[in-house]
């Protein structure tokens, strides 16, 4: 269950990125949807009576009008997004996927939706719950995901190993490092690409309560202190993003800004999780 050993960056052998970047940044977008009822991530937690609707309904917003903000501003910077989506967003949202093969982003899934945690299952269950939700967004897309981020990270001691029986080829649940390394699991190995729960707009935005600018700048220093590192050996780089909280009118501007910056830094690879993961599985 544990993660493998580990050494010190400075002693493993030479990541290779695409065109001798220094860094490469992958914009992790969460498409979520919560069930109504159930208590899910608040700006307001003190509301909680039931039914609660302004949590709900300020989650709710990122689906209606902040994700369509996001889609423009993406195209506009031409920056690609690897899209963390529950499988129910495709019954559910299909404009939300139709917008989504549109613009060509990466779809990576992230469970059946996000009130269901896979902490409690039995193999059984979680097995499922796996299979329904790569189901639902092949049956949307036509692709199977290759990359799995498990919601709110409530997984099981049997998660990853049944991710890589379903055909799963990386994970983004583990947030432990600045370079991709292989978690192994019985019958092989799953890629694990680092995740953020710091340069998250969660983390920032509502657990700090940053401004926008304040959010922008610790994007950026979280960008320009692995992009120095990277000097010596590469680094790589997750923004973790929620249309209901940076599709605010309020945050976009500070989103651009930042975005803009981080893209015109030379030696630097903007991409997926999947090619990351083809950059290192050729190696």
């Amino acid at each position: 269950m544990l993660p493998p050993s580990f050494q010190p960056i400075s002693q493993r052998p030479e990541l290779k990125l695409p065109n001798d970047a220094k860094v490469a940044v992958w914009v992790v977008m969460n498409i979520e949807h919560f069930t109504f009822g159930k208590i899910g991530t608040s700006i307001q937690p003190h509301l909680n009576s039931y039914p609660e609707i302004a949590n709900y309904g300020w989650r709710d917003y990122g689906n209606r009008v902040g994700i369509w903000r996001l889609f423009e501003l993406f195209a506009e910077l031409e920056i690609p997004v690897t899209a963390a989506v529950n499988g129910e967003i495709s019954t559910l949202y299909p404009e939300i996927m139709e917008a989504m093969q549109q613009h060509n982003w990466e779809i990576m899934a992230h469970g059946i939706n996000n009130s269901t945690g896979h902490s409690g299952m039995d193999r059984e269950a979680e097995t499922d719950t796996i299979n329904k939700t790569l189901t639902l967004l092949k049956q949307a897309t036509g692709k199977t995901p290759k990359g799995w981020l498990t919601p709110g990270f409530s997984i099981t001691e049997s998660t990853f190993e049944l991710l890589h029986s379903a055909g799963i080829e990386y994970t983004a649940d583990w947030v432990n490092d600045d370079q991709p390394y292989w978690y192994p699991v019985p019958d092989g190995r799953l890629l694990a690409i680092p995740y953020t729960i710091e340069a998250n707009d969660i983390t920032l935005c509502l657990s700090n309560r940053f401004s926008g600018a304040e959010f922008a700048k610790a994007i950026e220093d979280q960008f320009y202190q692995l992009w120095q590192e990277g000097e010596s050996q590469p680094r790589v780089m997750a923004i973790g993003l929620h249309p209901f909280i940076v599709g605010q009118p309020m945050r976009l501007k500070y989103l651009k800004e930042c975005l803009m910056n981080i893209k015109n830094q030379p030696d630097t690879w903007i991409t997926t999780g999947e090619k990351i993961y083809e950059s290192v599985i050729n190696q």
